[in-house]
Protein backbone atom coordinates (compact mmCIF):
# COMPACT_ATOMS: atom_id res chain seq x y z
CA UNK A 1 0.00 0.00 0.00
CA UNK A 2 1.46 3.38 -0.98
CA UNK A 3 1.88 6.43 1.22
CA UNK A 4 -1.16 7.92 -0.50
CA UNK A 5 -3.31 5.08 0.85
CA UNK A 6 -1.73 4.59 4.28
CA UNK A 7 0.36 6.72 6.64
CA UNK A 8 4.04 5.92 7.11
CA UNK A 9 4.74 4.67 10.63
CA UNK A 10 6.75 7.19 12.63
CA UNK A 11 7.42 7.78 16.29
CA UNK A 12 4.48 10.19 16.44
CA UNK A 13 2.05 7.85 14.68
CA UNK A 14 -1.11 7.12 16.64
CA UNK A 15 -2.96 3.86 16.43
CA UNK A 16 -6.51 2.61 16.48
CA UNK A 17 -6.86 -1.08 17.24
CA UNK A 18 -9.69 -3.23 15.92
CA UNK A 19 -10.09 -6.17 18.28
CA UNK A 20 -11.70 -9.46 17.35
CA UNK A 21 -11.48 -13.24 17.41
CA UNK A 22 -10.92 -14.07 14.59
CA UNK A 23 -9.67 -10.90 12.91
CA UNK A 24 -8.25 -11.89 9.51
CA UNK A 25 -11.64 -11.46 7.81
CA UNK A 26 -12.12 -7.76 8.59
CA UNK A 27 -12.20 -5.18 5.80
CA UNK A 28 -11.67 -2.27 8.19
CA UNK A 29 -7.92 -1.57 7.64
CA UNK A 30 -8.38 -1.01 3.89
CA UNK A 31 -11.34 1.27 4.55
CA UNK A 32 -10.05 3.24 7.56
CA UNK A 33 -6.39 3.72 6.68
CA UNK A 34 -6.83 5.80 3.50
CA UNK A 35 -8.97 8.12 5.60
CA UNK A 36 -6.25 8.45 8.28
CA UNK A 37 -3.29 9.40 6.07
CA UNK A 38 -3.37 13.12 6.84
CA UNK A 39 -3.78 12.46 10.56
CA UNK A 40 -0.61 10.29 10.75
CA UNK A 41 -2.63 7.45 12.22
CA UNK A 42 -3.26 3.79 11.42
CA UNK A 43 -5.88 1.22 12.23
CA UNK A 44 -4.33 -2.15 13.11
CA UNK A 45 -6.06 -5.52 13.55
CA UNK A 46 -5.50 -7.23 16.89
CA UNK A 47 -6.38 -10.89 17.25
CA UNK A 48 -7.24 -11.23 20.93
CA UNK A 49 -8.30 -14.77 21.81
CA UNK A 50 -11.71 -14.82 23.41
CA UNK A 51 -10.33 -16.56 26.49
CA UNK A 52 -7.93 -13.66 27.23
CA UNK A 53 -10.09 -10.64 26.34
CA UNK A 54 -10.84 -9.54 29.91
CA UNK A 55 -7.14 -9.89 30.79
CA UNK A 56 -5.89 -7.92 27.78
CA UNK A 57 -8.33 -4.99 27.89
CA UNK A 58 -6.96 -3.15 30.97
CA UNK A 59 -3.49 -3.11 29.39
CA UNK A 60 -4.81 -1.82 26.06
CA UNK A 61 -6.47 1.08 27.85
CA UNK A 62 -3.07 2.16 29.22
CA UNK A 63 -1.31 2.55 25.84
CA UNK A 64 -0.66 6.30 25.52
CA UNK A 65 -0.58 6.55 21.70
CA UNK A 66 -3.72 4.46 21.25
CA UNK A 67 -6.33 6.82 19.76
CA UNK A 68 -9.23 4.42 20.11
CA UNK A 69 -10.53 0.87 20.08
CA UNK A 70 -12.91 -0.71 17.60
CA UNK A 71 -14.60 -4.03 18.43
CA UNK A 72 -15.87 -6.78 16.19
CA UNK A 73 -17.18 -10.26 16.98
CA UNK A 74 -17.38 -11.58 19.64
CA UNK A 75 -16.57 -8.58 21.84
CA UNK A 76 -19.26 -5.96 21.25
CA UNK A 77 -21.10 -6.85 24.45
CA UNK A 78 -18.10 -7.95 26.51
CA UNK A 79 -16.35 -4.60 25.94
CA UNK A 80 -19.03 -2.59 27.76
CA UNK A 81 -17.60 -3.03 31.30
CA UNK A 82 -14.32 -1.45 30.16
CA UNK A 83 -16.00 1.84 29.22
CA UNK A 84 -16.34 4.54 31.86
CA UNK A 85 -19.27 6.02 29.94
CA UNK A 86 -21.57 4.43 27.35
CA UNK A 87 -23.54 6.85 25.18
CA UNK A 88 -27.31 6.39 24.60
CA UNK A 89 -27.25 4.22 21.46
CA UNK A 90 -24.80 1.81 23.05
CA UNK A 91 -26.89 1.59 26.21
CA UNK A 92 -30.11 0.94 24.29
CA UNK A 93 -28.53 -1.68 22.05
CA UNK A 94 -26.58 -3.31 24.86
CA UNK A 95 -23.38 -3.44 22.80
CA UNK A 96 -20.59 -1.13 21.63
CA UNK A 97 -18.11 -1.17 18.78
CA UNK A 98 -15.91 1.87 19.49
CA UNK A 99 -14.22 3.44 22.52
CA UNK A 100 -12.23 6.66 22.76
CA UNK A 101 -9.91 7.89 25.53
CA UNK A 102 -10.43 11.29 27.12
CA UNK A 103 -7.78 13.68 28.43
CA UNK A 104 -8.76 12.61 31.95
CA UNK A 105 -8.05 8.95 31.19
CA UNK A 106 -11.72 7.98 31.06
CA UNK A 107 -13.01 5.99 28.08
CA UNK A 108 -16.29 6.74 26.30
CA UNK A 109 -18.05 4.14 24.14
CA UNK A 110 -20.88 3.93 21.63
CA UNK A 111 -22.32 1.67 18.90
CA UNK A 112 -22.12 2.63 15.21
CA UNK A 113 -23.46 -0.39 13.30
CA UNK A 114 -26.89 1.19 12.97
CA UNK A 115 -25.43 4.64 12.34
CA UNK A 116 -23.50 3.22 9.39
CA UNK A 117 -26.68 1.79 7.91
CA UNK A 118 -28.60 5.06 8.32
CA UNK A 119 -25.78 7.05 6.71
CA UNK A 120 -25.59 4.55 3.86
CA UNK A 121 -29.32 4.98 3.23
CA UNK A 122 -28.83 8.74 3.18
CA UNK A 123 -26.23 8.28 0.42
CA UNK A 124 -28.90 6.44 -1.54
CA UNK A 125 -31.29 9.39 -1.07
CA UNK A 126 -33.37 7.22 1.25
CA UNK A 127 -33.28 9.04 4.57
CA UNK A 128 -35.31 6.89 7.00
CA UNK A 129 -37.27 9.82 8.47
CA UNK A 130 -40.97 9.41 7.72
CA UNK A 131 -40.50 6.15 5.80
CA UNK A 132 -41.88 2.63 6.25
CA UNK A 133 -39.06 0.13 6.72
CA UNK A 134 -39.02 -3.66 6.57
CA UNK A 135 -36.11 -5.13 8.57
CA UNK A 136 -35.31 -8.82 8.24
CA UNK A 137 -33.23 -10.06 11.16
CA UNK A 138 -33.43 -9.29 14.90
CA UNK A 139 -29.95 -10.49 15.87
CA UNK A 140 -27.04 -8.27 16.90
CA UNK A 141 -26.84 -6.32 13.66
CA UNK A 142 -30.62 -6.17 13.33
CA UNK A 143 -30.96 -4.82 16.86
CA UNK A 144 -28.47 -2.00 16.23
CA UNK A 145 -30.13 -1.16 12.92
CA UNK A 146 -33.68 -1.19 14.31
CA UNK A 147 -32.80 1.21 17.10
CA UNK A 148 -30.89 3.49 14.72
CA UNK A 149 -33.83 3.58 12.30
CA UNK A 150 -36.27 4.48 15.06
CA UNK A 151 -33.82 7.09 16.33
CA UNK A 152 -33.68 8.49 12.77
CA UNK A 153 -37.49 8.92 12.93
CA UNK A 154 -38.64 6.11 10.65
CA UNK A 155 -42.44 6.31 10.79
CA UNK A 156 -43.03 2.54 10.83
CA UNK A 157 -40.78 -0.46 11.29
CA UNK A 158 -41.76 -4.01 10.39
CA UNK A 159 -39.37 -6.55 11.94
CA UNK A 160 -39.22 -10.19 10.83
CA UNK A 161 -37.21 -13.03 12.37
CA UNK A 162 -37.78 -16.74 12.84
CA UNK A 163 -36.42 -16.45 16.41
CA UNK A 164 -39.52 -15.27 18.25
CA UNK A 165 -37.63 -14.55 21.47
CA UNK A 166 -35.19 -12.14 19.84
CA UNK A 167 -37.99 -10.63 17.79
CA UNK A 168 -40.23 -9.89 20.78
CA UNK A 169 -37.38 -8.52 22.87
CA UNK A 170 -36.27 -6.14 20.11
CA UNK A 171 -39.80 -4.99 19.27
CA UNK A 172 -40.55 -4.31 22.94
CA UNK A 173 -37.33 -2.34 23.39
CA UNK A 174 -37.86 -0.18 20.28
CA UNK A 175 -41.41 0.59 21.40
CA UNK A 176 -40.12 1.57 24.82
CA UNK A 177 -37.26 3.75 23.57
CA UNK A 178 -39.09 5.29 20.59
CA UNK A 179 -42.86 5.16 21.10
CA UNK A 180 -43.63 7.31 18.03
CA UNK A 181 -42.26 4.62 15.68
CA UNK A 182 -45.00 2.10 14.82
CA UNK A 183 -43.66 -1.45 15.27
CA UNK A 184 -45.17 -4.59 13.75
CA UNK A 185 -43.89 -8.18 13.82
CA UNK A 186 -45.88 -10.18 11.24
CA UNK A 187 -45.49 -13.89 10.59
CA UNK A 188 -45.09 -13.11 6.88
CA UNK A 189 -43.66 -10.06 5.15
CA UNK A 190 -44.86 -8.01 2.20
CA UNK A 191 -42.07 -5.89 0.75
CA UNK A 192 -44.48 -3.93 -1.44
CA UNK A 193 -45.92 -2.15 1.59
CA UNK A 194 -42.56 -0.60 2.50
CA UNK A 195 -40.32 2.20 1.26
CA UNK A 196 -37.10 0.50 2.41
CA UNK A 197 -36.25 -3.21 2.76
CA UNK A 198 -33.17 -4.25 4.76
CA UNK A 199 -31.58 -7.67 5.14
CA UNK A 200 -29.72 -7.81 8.47
CA UNK A 201 -29.15 -11.58 8.40
CA UNK A 202 -26.13 -13.54 7.07
CA UNK A 203 -28.26 -15.00 4.25
CA UNK A 204 -26.54 -14.10 0.99
CA UNK A 205 -22.99 -14.53 2.27
CA UNK A 206 -22.60 -18.12 1.09
CA UNK A 207 -22.77 -19.31 -2.50
CA UNK A 208 -26.14 -20.86 -3.16
CA UNK A 209 -28.00 -18.72 -0.62
CA UNK A 210 -31.40 -17.48 -1.65
CA UNK A 211 -33.46 -14.68 -0.11
CA UNK A 212 -33.59 -14.08 3.67
CA UNK A 213 -37.40 -14.33 3.57
CA UNK A 214 -40.20 -14.56 0.98
CA UNK A 215 -40.72 -10.93 0.00
CA UNK A 216 -43.47 -10.89 -2.59
CA UNK A 217 -43.36 -8.36 -5.41
CA UNK A 218 -40.93 -5.44 -5.24
CA UNK A 219 -41.96 -1.95 -6.30
CA UNK A 220 -39.30 -0.10 -8.29
CA UNK A 221 -39.57 2.82 -5.84
CA UNK A 222 -38.46 0.60 -2.94
CA UNK A 223 -34.84 0.89 -1.76
CA UNK A 224 -33.33 -2.51 -0.94
CA UNK A 225 -30.26 -2.78 1.30
CA UNK A 226 -28.35 -5.98 2.08
CA UNK A 227 -25.73 -5.64 4.83
CA UNK A 228 -23.87 -8.81 3.77
CA UNK A 229 -20.29 -7.61 2.99
CA UNK A 230 -19.65 -9.47 -0.26
CA UNK A 231 -17.74 -7.97 -3.22
CA UNK A 232 -20.58 -8.93 -5.56
CA UNK A 233 -24.31 -8.43 -5.47
CA UNK A 234 -26.23 -10.83 -3.24
CA UNK A 235 -29.25 -12.70 -4.65
CA UNK A 236 -31.50 -10.19 -2.89
CA UNK A 237 -29.69 -7.21 -4.42
CA UNK A 238 -29.71 -8.78 -7.89
CA UNK A 239 -33.44 -9.46 -7.60
CA UNK A 240 -34.07 -5.89 -6.44
CA UNK A 241 -31.94 -4.39 -9.21
CA UNK A 242 -33.84 -6.43 -11.79
CA UNK A 243 -37.06 -4.93 -10.41
CA UNK A 244 -35.64 -1.43 -10.92
CA UNK A 245 -34.95 -0.75 -7.23
CA UNK A 246 -32.07 1.26 -5.88
CA UNK A 247 -29.78 -1.06 -3.89
CA UNK A 248 -26.98 -0.81 -1.37
CA UNK A 249 -24.64 -3.42 0.10
CA UNK A 250 -22.43 -4.17 3.07
CA UNK A 251 -19.41 -2.30 1.72
CA UNK A 252 -21.37 0.94 1.63
CA UNK A 253 -22.53 0.38 5.21
CA UNK A 254 -18.97 -0.35 6.42
CA UNK A 255 -17.62 2.79 4.73
CA UNK A 256 -20.37 4.92 6.23
CA UNK A 257 -19.80 3.39 9.64
CA UNK A 258 -16.05 4.02 9.39
CA UNK A 259 -16.62 7.72 8.80
CA UNK A 260 -18.93 7.91 11.83
CA UNK A 261 -16.43 6.04 14.03
CA UNK A 262 -13.56 8.30 12.93
CA UNK A 263 -15.61 11.38 13.76
CA UNK A 264 -16.33 9.88 17.20
CA UNK A 265 -12.59 9.26 17.71
CA UNK A 266 -11.76 12.85 16.75
CA UNK A 267 -10.55 12.30 13.18
CA UNK A 268 -11.83 13.82 9.94
CA UNK A 269 -11.96 11.47 6.98
CA UNK A 270 -9.28 12.42 4.44
CA UNK A 271 -10.13 10.00 1.64
CA UNK A 272 -13.00 9.87 -0.85
CA UNK A 273 -15.61 7.18 -0.51
CA UNK A 274 -15.12 4.08 -2.63
CA UNK A 275 -18.82 3.23 -2.29
CA UNK A 276 -20.95 2.23 -5.22
CA UNK A 277 -24.48 1.02 -5.66
CA UNK A 278 -26.61 -0.37 -8.42
CA UNK A 279 -29.87 0.99 -9.72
Amino acid sequence: MSEERQALVRGATRFIAIVGDPISQVLSPEIYNPRLVKANALLLPLHVPSSTFETVMPSLRRIANLAGLVFTVPFKERAIPFADEVLPAGRQIGAINAMRPGADGRWTADMFDGTGLVRALERLDATPAGRRVLLIGAGGAGRAIAIALARARASALTIFDVDQGKLKRLADDVRRFYPTCAITTPERVDAARHDIVINATPVGMTAGDGFPAPLGALDSATVVFDIVPTPTMTPLMAHAAAAGCRTGGGRLMIESQAEAVLEFLGFVSSAPSYAHHAK
